[in-house]
């Protein structure tokens, strides 16, 4: 199944779920890195796309570094996750990192 795909079924289940998808929320994005240099330099570079980025310690051989990457309150459309998603795991790959999916809150 395509990112898209995948990005269409958990937003079905949200909605089913009763979440109202058309209530703005902030939206994470988690990515892994073997360094902490590589976290970091993510880190910082989607800080100054004006994302807040929060790096943690990890507990997975060989990624021991995860990134949250929280963006301002936006309704979750498909289209918006899925091209988020492929951005910030385009950075995240320029760094040595990738991609761990996403989630959101109903607000």
């Amino acid at each position: 199944m395509s990112l898209y795909g995948e990005n269409a079924e958990v937003l079905r289940r949200m909605a089913t779920a009763g979440d109202d998808l058309n209530s703005p929320r902030p939206m994470d994005f988690n990515h892994l890195f073997p360094t902490r240099e590589g976290a970091i330099a993510f880190a910082r570079r989607v800080d100054a796309e004006g994302l807040r980025p929060v790096i943690r310690p990890y507990d997975k051989l060989g990624l021991p570094f995860d990134v949250t990457v929280t963006t301002k309150a936006v309704v979750p459309t498909c289209d918006l996750v899925t091209a988020t998603e492929q951005h910030l795991a385009s950075i995240a790959a320029e760094h040595g990192g990738r991609s761990d999916g996403w989630g959101c809150f109903e607000a």
